[in-house]
């Protein structure tokens, strides 16, 4: 009767073991976490600005080329829709550059990031809703850096979030300093020696403009083309 007895107990303390041996409850199980990139923005448009230029029915191109001091005009759209999203951060480089690379051209226009502040609410895609911003120095005060005349900038966007998150940087965009790249010196970077001949291999790696990518069709003059001639006044850049 006593062995019936302890083979029951046996069985009992095999039973919990078999359910309880084996588990660790000193460490909590963790779930796993999917994290989701911040999204990229893109930039719709760069463009020389000729706004500190003083526009003149009798100002020939010599003298609209001695723009005192190139800035740009950036336009893009408001694309972002994460909670934490605070706005953008603008990079400006002499070379299209590596995400590493893009941090050391970080322009802050405040100090602070970000470039440019904005909020998720403000996210459209709608012409009338179009961002536009004047990029008056590649580095703005304190540390003042002008853009150089002739000289070519690439622009990329970053989406900065609250936690300091960035996204990956935009599609970059590269655009010559001056409204008139003809009037570049030959060999500077608007204008270098492959695009002062016509007969060039690559047209579409020189500035619109050039000898080697010219005026020939309608809507270049926002990238720095004259219009035809007889349109007034003499040059229409924009």
């Amino acid at each position: 009767m006593h062995w019936f007895f302890g083979k029951i107990i046996q069985i009992v303390i095999l039973s919990i073991c078999l359910v309880r041996c084996g588990t660790n409850t000193d460490t909590p199980v963790a779930p796993f976490v999917f994290l989701v990139p911040v999204a990229v923005p893109q930039i719709l448009t760069v463009l020389p600005s000729t706004s500190n230029v003083k526009q003149d029915l009798t100002l020939d191109l010599a003298n609209l080329q001695i723009n005192p001091k190139p800035e740009y005009i950036l336009k893009y759209f408001i694309t972002n829709r994460e909670p934490q999203f605070v706005g953008y951060n603008l990079y400006i480089t002499t070379s299209t550059p590596s995400i590493a690379e893009t941090l050391t051209g970080e322009y802050l226009e405040q100090g602070i990031p970000p470039s440019f502040p904005a909020l998720p609410i403000q996210a459209s895609t709608e012409a009338n809703r179009l961002v536009v911003q004047k990029i008056k120095n590649q580095v703005p005060p304190p540390g003042l850096i002008p853009f150089q005349r002739c000289q070519v900038y690439t622009f990329s966007l970053r989406s900065f979030l609250s936690s300091g998150l960035l996204s990956n940087p935009s599609t970059a965009v590269s655009r010559c300093s001056s409204i008139a790249p003809t009037l570049c010196p030959a060999g500077s970077g608007c204008n270098p020696e492959a695009c002062t001949i016509a007969s060039c291999a690559t047209p579409l790696n020189c500035p619109v403009g050039t000898t080697c990518n010219p005026c020939n069709y309608p809507g270049t003059e926002e990238f720095g083309c004259p219009c035809p001639e007889g349109v007034n006044p003499p040059g229409c850049y924009r």
